[in-house]
Order: C-alpha cells, then sequence, then structure tokens
C-alpha cells in the first residue's frame, strides 16, 4: 500500500501565482496611466502643418535680412527686481516695438509685450510678475512685421545683453 501526500491547499492561497501575476498587471497599471499622461498632455512640440512652418520661416529669415540691411541692433536691460524691461536701439524706428519672450518648449509661457517709447530710440515696459530666470528666446520687433532682432539667454536681474539680426 503506498501512500501519497496531496496538498488540498488551493492555488489562491499560495503566493507565487500572485508574485507571477504581479508584475503583468503592474504592466497593465503603468500603460494605462501613460496612456491618460499622454492623451491630456499637449504636445506644442509638434506642428501638423510642415508646408505652412516652412513658410513661416522663409518669413522669419526676411525679417533678418531686413533688420541686417537696416543695420539695426539693440540692447535688452532687464531691473534689478526682474520687473521691468528697457531697449536701447542704436537708431530710432518708426511704429511700435514688440517684445517676444519665448520658452524654448512650453509654448504657453510666451509672451509678447508692447514697448513704450521713452525717447527717440528707448524703449520700455513694466512687467505684472518678474520674469523668472530661465533661458529664453528673445525676439524685437515692430509692429508690422518687417524686422527682428533675436537671441537667446538666461533672463535675471541686472542682465544686459545684446539683440541682433542671426
Amino acid at each position: 500500500m503506498s501512500t501519497t501526500l496531496t496538498n488540498k491547499t488551493p492555488w489562491y492561497k499560495s503566493p507565487w501565482p500572485w508574485f507571477l501575476m504581479a508584475f503583468p498587471a503592474v504592466a497593465v497599471v503603468a500603460g494605462i496611466a501613460t496612456f491618460v499622461i499622454a492623451f491630456k498632455t499637449e504636445d506644442s512640440l509638434v506642428s501638423d502643418d510642415y508646408y505652412k512652418e516652412g513658410q513661416e520661416i522663409n518669413r522669419r529669415l526676411a525679417r533678418d535680412d531686413q533688420a541686417r540691411a537696416l543695420g539695426l541692433s539693440a540692447q535688452l536691460m532687464v531691473s534689478d527686481d526682474s520687473r521691468a524691461v528697457r531697449i536701447l536701439l542704436n537708431r530710432p524706428v518708426e511704429g511700435a516695438l514688440y517684445l517676444k519672450v519665448i520658452h524654448p518648449t512650453i509654448a504657453g509661457h510666451d509672451q509678447q509685450l508692447k514697448l513704450v517709447a521713452q525717447g527717440p530710440a528707448m524703449y520700455a515696459v513694466q512687467l505684472d510678475k518678474p520674469l523668472p530666470s530661465h533661458r529664453w528666446q528673445l525676439e524685437l520687433g515692430d509692429e508690422a512685421g518687417k524686422w527682428r532682432l533675436k537671441s537667446e539667454e538666461t533672463l535675471q536681474g541686472g542682465t544686459v545683453l545684446p539683440l541682433q539680426p542671426h
């Protein structure tokens, strides 16, 4: 007579099946979380219309060429508390000026500031809140969009930097 011991414990009371099922379960949860993040977050770096984007690049280059032909350059100064920006052009220009402060990756942080004339070639703007110390793309241009001066720098209180056509 042979005696065989059989384990009558149900499978769900053993730790090994749960251990083996944990990895696929974690992968499924992570996949769902990734999908939710991708669905709710806007990717501002991707353009849907490449042709229009290419035309816009050509217009920007023409604006740089126009600034170069006019011999324009400027100096941008940020106040010590980062609440005011002053721009001194090398020569007077006609019309209103705008300064675009562009975040390199997050379009929601971009600002377009209208500058107020304080003299023949000096302009300034007061900011509602200080500019964060961050690397920004700066673009100074006229109201008609005929020329522009650019720079990319880290802005902080007391910064002085040149703006030139690229």
